[in-house]
């Protein structure tokens, strides 16, 4: 009996009240489905979308149809169910259907088995999510999708939904006196929201200060038995170290910065740390790799004294200085 006034249903128990007792104690009060529990229904649109292949593919591809033991035609079918690839699916067919679509006699679109396809992927998805297939809500199958980044593919109506947003309104809405225009052209689109940067104003007021490298007194390689060698790198210091004079000659043009060799600090394959450079002009540089480095250090003096001569210049111009 429903009661208008009060907007109830009277069911008569009678003498099953004390089963219907039982059978609801220590069960969650809900007496309905929740509201989206039937996605096909609601969003007429979500068939399609589910039916594409990158959905399809990722709710399990092939395996997620393997499942089926029927064909999809469903019409005339004879022999044992095959799978056959579709527009990027693989759909189960019997023999006869298999050998007619193979030699065109059969065309096969994903649309005619549009509603299979999503029934196939909600089940998937529903039980991804640990819920019944029934109880399966849109914040559920945007939750799935996102995991699997395939949520571009949904319908809109759906999206807006799971976030709680007000679905859009056409441009115009009907009313007892005629059509009359809403807001809607004045909102934002999803694919302009998309394309649109939220930090543009931010970014732009941002002025971008080049990252500092600090020392790390306690680095993870310490506590290494045998750490890999990484070589340090500094474009900038090399800049410096080109615009000193040559160690050798005293000229500044055609200046080369030269690494160490020698001395333990030759690697295969690699050079010493662009801090252990010094300026040399091109042919004392050629002369050293020439004749060899104790041969040059005889002559020229130790290549390590160098290298401190040009760090105690660069620390006394202020190369290491943090700038701010």
């Amino acid at each position: 009996m429903f009661v208008e006034a009060l907007g109830l249903a009277l069911v008569p128990l009678g003498d099953s009240l004390p089963a219907v007792r039982r059978q609801l104690a220590g069960k969650p009060v809900r007496l309905v489905r929740d509201q989206g529990s039937d996605l096909l229904a609601q969003y007429p649109e979500l068939v399609s979308a589910l039916a594409c292949a990158a959905v399809v593919n990722a709710a399990g591809g092939e395996l997620l149809t393997a499942n089926a033991t029927a064909c999809v035609i469903a019409d005339g079918c004879i022999g044992e169910t095959v799978t056959a690839e579709v527009e990027g699916v693989h759909l189960p067919l019997c023999w006869h259907h298999d050998n007619e679509h193979r030699n065109g006699q059969l065309p096969i679109r994903l649309a005619d088995v549009a509603g299979w396809l999503a029934q196939l992927v909600l089940q998937r998805v529903a039980g991804w999510c640990g819920v019944a297939a029934a109880d399966l809500t849109a914040r559920d199958l945007c939750w799935w999708a996102t995991v699997y980044k395939v949520l571009p593919s949904l319908p809109d109506p759906l999206l807006r939904s799971a976030c709680r947003l007000a679905p859009i309104e056409p441009d115009r809405k009907w009313s007892p006196r005629g059509n009359r225009e809403t807001d809607a052209r004045y909102r934002d689109h999803r694919l302009e929201v998309a394309e649109r940067d939220p930090l543009a104003d931010l970014r732009a007021r941002i002025n971008a200060k080049p990252a500092i490298r600090q020392i790390d007194p306690e680095p993870a390689a310490l506590h290494l038995g045998k750490p890999k060698r990484q070589r340090w790198e500094c474009a900038a210091y090399l800049a410096f170290v080109r615009q000193l004079p040559c160690v050798v000659t005293g000229q500044r043009e055609g200046i080369e910065a030269h690494h160490v060799v020698g001395h333990g600090m030759s690697v295969m394959g690699s050079k010493a740390h662009d801090l252990m450079s010094f300026p040399l002009a091109h042919q004392p540089h050629m002369e050293l790799h020439r004749i060899g480095w104790k041969a040059w250090e005889a002559k020229h003096g130790s290549q390590l004294e160098h290298v401190i001569n040009t760090l105690e210049l660069a620390c006394s111009l202020g190369v290491f200085n943090a700038k701010s």
